[in-house]
């Protein structure tokens, strides 16, 4: 075997043992402690060290599943002093609700309607207002066009996921890899080897960083851009030049297939202009439920500047809170007093009521082009962004049934999704913990672990 082979068996071992000595003598909370796994946003370990089974993506969506049949749902105070008993002592401020997602029903609640800051549960709402916007089959569209003389134009259609290579796994991504190849099969027809290259980002226009970010969320997100590649994360790493980044990117796959690139610099692709290549994203329920699994606030901000295009504006951040807002309205899925201020979540100006957020979850079992509301969202103790928690005694009853978005901010936890009770009850909910002090932040997550599983076991 060659040296690197034998070096890269090495790492993964090393990788194994220590995530595996990690869960049986300190479980989750010791993997939280070094680094070694997150909730939300980018791994800190590269995830090409993983390698995917290769499964194909489908060319049309797959049928929709039968409506989920409404089994006895809880007798609502009866759950409440459940969840009442739950030790909140770690929470200053709480709201929370249950309901039935076909009627909309309240099963139970508390502060269900006042607005608190949801965290990265903010995402369901995101995701609500662009399915809307677009329909689930919708893709984005990375295209190369002809420039002047030998110039051609990388243009950037706001792709979230377009990627360096094509690697196989499910689900199969655009990337610069397979655009090079459509590009070098279009210049071969004029015996051309050599280009400049230009790359066009202005899909997206005003401040790439939302203002309302604190200067340390770089770890957790990249300057939004119309063109980039693999979200301008390298190990872990947030990139500040996304477009740069993806025009070198490409540039190499076009010089790995003999193509000279003499010049990169940023461009405008003039309107008209004939198209080389072109390749395009992921469906967008895919792209939703990949923004859901993961709480991935790169792609959830993409979304969030769509929506202004959809409304016919500027894709800038203040026509994206504005187009949000009227999506929400449109879908009943707005009160008074909530407040939009990027598409992720990571601002902590954002408000919104445990009611809405439940709503928006039910929207996948009503309306077949909401279902990557309900097919996106990770599973308790499975996967996702919940693959590490419910691994207390008292949250067994949650694993394997709670399926919920988490959101987590300093001071601020959240989940928001539905489970079917222990009485075959389908419900929605959404708790939000809100003012929580540093050294109470695992408290506060055990909270969420525990009512969640308080619901999923109630035959009450």
């Amino acid at each position: 075997m060659p040296r690197r082979a034998w070096a890269s068996l090495a790492l993964s071992m090393v990788l194994v043992l220590v995530v595996a000595g990690g869960v049986w003598f300190g479980g989750p909370r010791l993997l939280y402690a070094t680094g070694l796994w997150t909730d939300g946003g980018s791994p800190t370990i590269d995830p090409g060290l993983y390698a995917s089974s290769p499964t194909p993506t489908p060319v049309t969506p797959t049928p929709v599943a039968a409506r989920a049949s409404q089994g006895r749902l809880p007798d609502g105070p009866a759950l409440l002093a459940k969840l009442d008993a739950v030790d909140r002592s770690s929470v200053p401020t709480d709201g929370f609700v249950v309901m039935d997602p076909f009627t909309g029903a309240v099963v139970t609640g508390e502060n269900a309607d006042t607005l608190m800051t949801p965290a990265s549960t903010f995402k369901v709402l995101t995701s609500a207002a662009v399915l809307q916007a677009y329909g689930p089959d919708h893709r984005f569209t990375t295209k190369v066009v002809a420039g002047m003389g030998n110039q051609i134009v990388l243009v950037g259609g706001g792709d979230p996921y377009l990627s360096a290579a094509s690697t196989g796994s499910y689900p199969q991504r655009a990337s610069v890899a397979d655009l090079a190849d459509a590009t070098v099969k279009s210049l071969a027809a004029s015996a051309q080897t050599s280009v400049s290259l230009a790359y066009d980002d202005t899909l997206f226009t005003g401040d790439a960083w939302n203002p309302s970010w604190l200067p340390g969320y770089h770890e957790f997100a990249t300057p939004t851009s119309a063109l980039w590649v693999d979200e301008d994360v390298v190990g872990g790493v947030h990139g500040t030049n996304p477009s740069l980044d993806a025009a070198n990117a490409f540039a190499a796959q076009l010089r790995a297939r003999g193509i000279q690139v003499t010049g990169i610099a940023a461009g405008t692709a003039a309107s008209g202009a004939t198209t080389i290549a072109s390749v395009q994203s992921l469906p967008l329920d895919l792209i939703v439920s990949q923004v859901l699994l993961h709480s991935d606030n790169d792609g959830a901000e993409v979304l969030f500047r769509h929506l202004a295009l959809a409304a016919g504006w500027p894709a800038t951040i203040a026509a994206g809170q504005a187009a949000l807002q009227a999506r929400l309205v449109g879908l009943g899925l707005w009160r008074d007093g909530m407040v939009v201020e990027d598409g992720s979540g990571l601002s902590r100006a954002n408000r919104a009521p445990a009611t809405v957020l439940a709503l928006a979850v039910a929207k996948g079992f009503a309306d077949p082009r909401y279902r990557a509301l309900v097919d996106g969202l990770p599973t308790a103790a499975a996967d996702g962004t919940l693959y590490a928690r419910y691994d207390d005694p008292s949250e067994v009853a949650g694993r394997g049934a709670v399926r919920a978005k988490t959101g987590t901010l300093t001071g601020v936890h959240s989940l928001a999704g539905f489970t079917r009770t222990a009485d075959g009850g389908v419900v929605v909910f959404a708790f939000i913990a809100n003012d929580v002090v540093p050294g109470e932040a695992l408290a506060a997550r055990d909270w969420l672990e525990r009512t969640t599983s308080v619901v999923a076991a109630c035959g009450c």
